[in-house]
């Protein structure tokens, strides 16, 4: 029994019990570096095979990426580019627009309208799918796009600035201003007015036009017709609007003397102005109607003024043509540019409301300020001179009447005076001014209404007749 005890304690220290812990460690270290090894193995594999695929997506286009609906995956940029810039030409020459606007037809193309294809843009954007950032963001968008798609579109992008200068060519053919009725003519003969029609406008719808066209553009309905708008631009003036409304204005008549060489020249001159159309704006010269009045024309001598003095002169009488003139045209309500008065008072109109002439250093002028042109009749006939003005009848006034008012008196001298003319022959003596009282007159335009009631009343001038006594010329 001892020796039995003896022999277990021996093998007891042979076998010590942690050695059985040691192996079993050793064991499970085992086992964990040899999982270890296999998942390094399989990560390397993983690694590898996700270099292969980055390797193998360098330079082209990654599956499941598309440009207008076209498969871009494996495809080069430099096969891309070629692709879709045939399509880019093309489509260029496929665009063709045709507009028409009142009956005129306008051709729109590339060449028109510049325009700009953005597939490079895209190209560029399609290709970074999986080809930027790192590698996991680059694996992550290839796997996306495998599976999804990436789908890309193209756009042409036109060039507005174009678009709305070919509208504005466009409306600068076809825009057409209404035309307002107008005076035509006057006929001198039944003394009747006749008119030119109205005729209406067309505007074109130039924001309209150019959405239409930005449209077909935009959908690229190439080889659409566009058929232009715009609206009718009613005439602000009509025929009827005028008929009725022209006629005569004004009319004077002055009677003459019984002397024939006076009322010849006096029947010449109202000749002259008889007919004559004065423009809105113009002027009318009696001088430069008449012009000057020579024997030639028919003129003869007969009593004038000339320098205060009663003289025979070639074309004596005319004086009265114009004053009647004058008297004609101031009730037309027209401007008076240039008036002069006689020495003294004329015998066929009242104090100051004469207006004398003189070739070529005094003048009467009027301007026509209306609206419309102003037509003249004047003639000579049974010893009496008319003048009537025809236009567009007065609205705010039927009638124009002059009243002239003496304001003062001036006696002459009853003393005779004697003067020097060394341009008279020596021992010459000979009549000079005659004796004549003065005035200063003040005279008025005045407005009347339709029953002969006065409306209104304008100051037109003061005229001063200067006094003048018996003259004795003496060299």
């Amino acid at each position: 029994m001892p020796q039995q005890n003896q022999n277990r304690e021996r093998e007891t220290d042979r076998f010590p019990f942690w050695t059985v812990i040691v192996l079993l460690c050793c064991l499970i270290a085992w086992l964990i570096a040899a999982k270890a090894v296999l998942q390094l193995r399989d990560d390397y594999a993983q690694y590898r095979e996700k270099a292969l695929q980055l390797q193998a997506a360098d330079g082209v286009f990654c599956s499941g990426v598309t440009l207008d609906g076209i498969d871009l995956g494996g495809m080069t940029r430099v096969e891309a580019e070629a692709l879709f810039g045939g399509r880019e030409q093309q489509q260029s020459g496929d665009f063709t627009l045709n507009v028409t606007a009142q009956g005129k037809q306008w051709r729109i193309d590339s060449e028109v309208v510049p325009l700009v294809f953005d597939y490079r843009q895209q190209l560029e954007r399609a290709y970074l799918i999986g080809h930027s950032g790192t590698m996991e963001r680059r694996l992550a968008e290839m796997d996306a796009a495998g599976n999804a798609g990436a789908a890309f579109t193209s756009s042409y992008v036109y060039d507005r600035g174009a678009i709305d200068n070919l509208v504005a060519i466009i409306a600068s053919n076809v825009d057409r201003p209404a035309r307002d009725a107008t005076l035509d003519a006057f006929d001198p003969i039944t003394k009747t007015f006749s008119f030119k029609k109205e005729e209406a406008g067309w505007l074109l719808d130039q924001q309209t036009l150019a959405q239409q066209i930005l449209s077909a553009l935009d959908s690229r309905d190439y080889g659409k017709a566009v058929q232009a708008t715009g609206d009718s631009v009613e005439p602000a003036v009509k025929a009827r609007d005028l008929e009725g409304h022209f006629g005569l204005v004004s009319a004077f008549t002055t009677q003459t003397t019984a002397d024939r060489d006076r009322n010849t020249n006096i029947s010449i001159s109202a000749a002259a102005l008889n007919g004559k159309v004065v423009a809105p704006g113009e002027q009318l010269s009696f001088n430069n109607s008449t012009g000057k009045r020579t024997g030639e024309k028919g003129y003869r001598e007969a009593g004038a003024i000339a320098g205060g003095v009663l003289v025979d002169d070639t074309g004596g009488g005319v004086c009265q043509t114009s004053s009647t003139l004058f008297n004609a045209v101031v009730r037309a309500d027209l401007e008076i540019v240039k008036r002069y008065a006689h020495s003294w008072p004329s015998s066929y109109v009242p104090k100051g409301e004469d207006a004398t002439v003189n070739w070529p250093s005094r003048d009467f002028i009027f301007r026509n300020s209306s609206e419309y042109p102003v037509f003249l009749l004047s003639w000579y006939k049974d010893r009496m001179v008319t003048v009537e003005v025809y236009g567009k009848l007065p609205e705010t006034w039927s009638s124009i009447d002059l009243e002239s008012k003496t304001v003062k008196t001036i006696k002459p001298s009853n003393d005779t005076l004697y003067t020097l003319d060394e341009s008279l022959p020596v021992g010459t003596r000979q009549a000079g001014h005659s004796k004549h009282t003065g005035y200063i007159v003040d005279t008025y335009k005045i407005y009347k209404d339709a029953e002969g009631n006065e409306t209104g009343r304008v100051k037109l001038w003061t005229t001063e007749y200067p006094a003048t006594q018996n003259e004795i010329l003496y060299h």
